[in-house]
């Protein structure tokens, strides 16, 4: 079934893969996200050598709202991307699978031990997805925590 009908919007991005070199005598170089442009930019000869470049569609859905607040009320909102490498061979150029906007899919990701990177969110991208998740998220409210019957008025609160 296609989830695409679920989004309530979508951006196409480029995202810019680069070999990395790493002080490290197990792993010497890795490929890692670098940059992140608009699908519609132009890619200079010099950038091609630089890099390997690859477009993506970031979709907004509506039952990630809470990530997409949590990401935002971050001190540094970021995009996250899940990147496979071939045969699990870390040296081989790897594909960006998806990117999200969530901290939830992004911990999810991480959670089930996905190769995840991530690049800062655009301020432009980031006004903008704060203002579709103000105009559609609403925060649960904290609720009253019932007192605990069996403990003494005067003790309620130190027992946590």
């Amino acid at each position: 079934m296609d989830t695409n009908f679920l989004a309530l919007a979508e951006v196409e991005l480029r995202v810019k893969l680069a070999l990395v070199k790493q002080n490290s005598v197990w792993q010497p170089v890795r490929w890692s996200v670098m940059e992140l442009l608009p699908a519609e930019a132009m890619v200079t000869d010099l950038e091609k050598e630089s890099g390997v470049f690859q477009n993506l569609v970031l979709r907004v859905y509506q039952d990630e709202l809470q990530g997409y607040f949590l990401n935002l009320d971050a001190e540094n909102p970021c995009l996250s991307f899940l990147v496979r490498h071939p045969d699990e061979d870390v040296s081989r150029l790897p594909t960006v699978v998806d990117v999200t906007a969530s901290y939830d899919v992004a911990a999810r990701w991480m959670d089930s031990n996905e190769n995840v990177q991530t690049l800062p969110m655009p301020g432009v991208m980031a006004a903008w997805l704060a203002e579709l998740v103000q105009a559609r998220y609403q925060p649960e409210p904290k609720r009253r925590r019932r007192p605990q019957s069996f403990v003494s008025p005067g003790e309620r609160y130190n027992h946590e």
